[in-house]
């Protein structure tokens, strides 16, 4: 109690909307959508986290503020990094201007559709329509809806009735369950309730700060039922459409291939010119500095520096042959990062093809190299 004989607040640690977010992250982990939308996405904090899982392929925000989503969308924008170490997974974030009580066939096809901390900003005729606009028209697999616990207020120190001036109405448990489970029965989903924000253990009665209900569909939605809302005219309007950069496209998986590739070439001739002329050695390590700088100028060098190299993975080795050191690609090929993004040595071999020198049977990489002795 505090010194005027007042309940203390409660404070929550993370914060709620910290809670909420890794409420909606738990459930991408659980479940892997690879389509998800956020209506009444606002500044767009919970696009941010989830951009980072690899599952999700389209990310799709929706507010009716066009000016907070012209301040916000730069978050969502690729990095430098992220051209230079690209996603491996495609990536499309998107962001709308619009009602979330509009139907609009962009919102079709979903995995994961999530309301955090919206409805109870709707007015009831717009509350209405977007029951019908979600679970009717987008129809997405499944949806997660939550809204404050209007039984936990006694534990906040709110002066006014609602704990944000915007709200329209804030429910009660039962109020909540008894709306999600009508809707859920006329749409043909199953729902379950969570929530977080726990309170303290001597307040248990007044159940989670926010309520949750998790909406799973329980059908299949038929191809001409699909066709006909695609008919539907197209509302909404597109503040922000980026494509990030990722290993499905040539252009960017050429370059993750010679970023790897090109460098652990490098220490594996460096590394056995040592092993085979150790007086020669620092001489060739100079020189592989200077081609470490060129490869970073053309793009092809990453931060790999700390990524083991098994020379004797399959027994093949460099060789010395005249002049020219020869580095086996199937020795690069058996490098861990190298096999992942190439996925099959003639791949390696194709991409490697026109910016490195390779051998007349296409085997090696061709170093020249000068040394003094025999």
């Amino acid at each position: 109690m505090s010194s005027q004989g007042r309940m203390e607040p409660v404070r929550f640690r993370p914060p709620l909307y910290q809670q909420r977010y890794d409420f909606v992250k738990s459930y991408v982990d659980t479940y892997m959508p690879k389509k998800v939308a956020d209506l009444g996405c606002s500044e767009c904090s919970l696009l941010q986290r989830l951009k980072f899982w690899n599952c999700i392929e389209q990310l799709v925000g929706v507010d009716i503020d066009e000016d907070i989503l012209k301040r916000k969308m730069y978050t969502l924008t690729p990095l430098p990094t992220h051209y230079l170490e690209p996603l491996k997974r495609s990536l499309t974030v998107t962001l709308y201007h619009g009602s979330v009580s509009q139907k609009d066939p962009a919102l079709l096809g979903f995995d994961l559709i999530t309301c955090i901390e919206l409805i109870e900003h709707l007015e009831a005729d717009d509350l209405e329509k977007i029951q019908d606009v979600l679970f009717g028209f987008m129809a997405p697999n499944a949806a997660v809806i939550s809204t404050p616990n209007v039984e936990f207020n006694i534990l906040l120190s709110k002066n006014s009735k609602f704990r944000h001036p915007d709200h329209k109405f804030e429910w009660s448990r039962k109020e909540f369950q008894s709306w999600a489970m009508k809707v859920a029965r006329q749409y043909n989903y199953t729902v379950e309730f969570s929530g977080v924000g726990e309170p303290p253990p001597e307040h248990k009665d007044v159940g989670f700060c926010s309520q949750i209900g998790v909406f799973n569909k329980n059908y299949v939605e038929s191809e001409e039922s699909i066709n006909d809302k695609k008919k539907y005219t197209r509302v909404y309007k597109t503040v922000f459409h980026v494509v990030y950069p990722s290993l499905q496209e040539e252009k960017y998986l050429r370059q993750a291939v010679l970023n790897v590739a090109l460098f652990h070439a490098h220490r594996l001739k460096t590394n056995f010119l040592h092993h085979l002329i150790p007086e020669e050695y620092d001489k060739e390590t100079n020189m592989a500095d200077r081609e470490k700088e060129l490869c970073v100028q053309t793009k092809w060098f990453s931060s790999l520096q700390n990524e083991p190299v098994n020379e004797e993975s399959n027994g093949l080795q460099p060789f010395l042959q005249e002049n020219n050191v020869h580095v086996p690609l199937e020795t690069l090929f058996a490098i861990s990062r190298v096999k992942e993004i190439c996925g099959s040595l003639e791949v390696l071999r194709n991409m490697l093809s026109g910016e490195a020198t390779l051998s007349k049977d296409g085997s090696t990489i061709v170093f020249p190299v000068q040394l003094q002795n025999d």
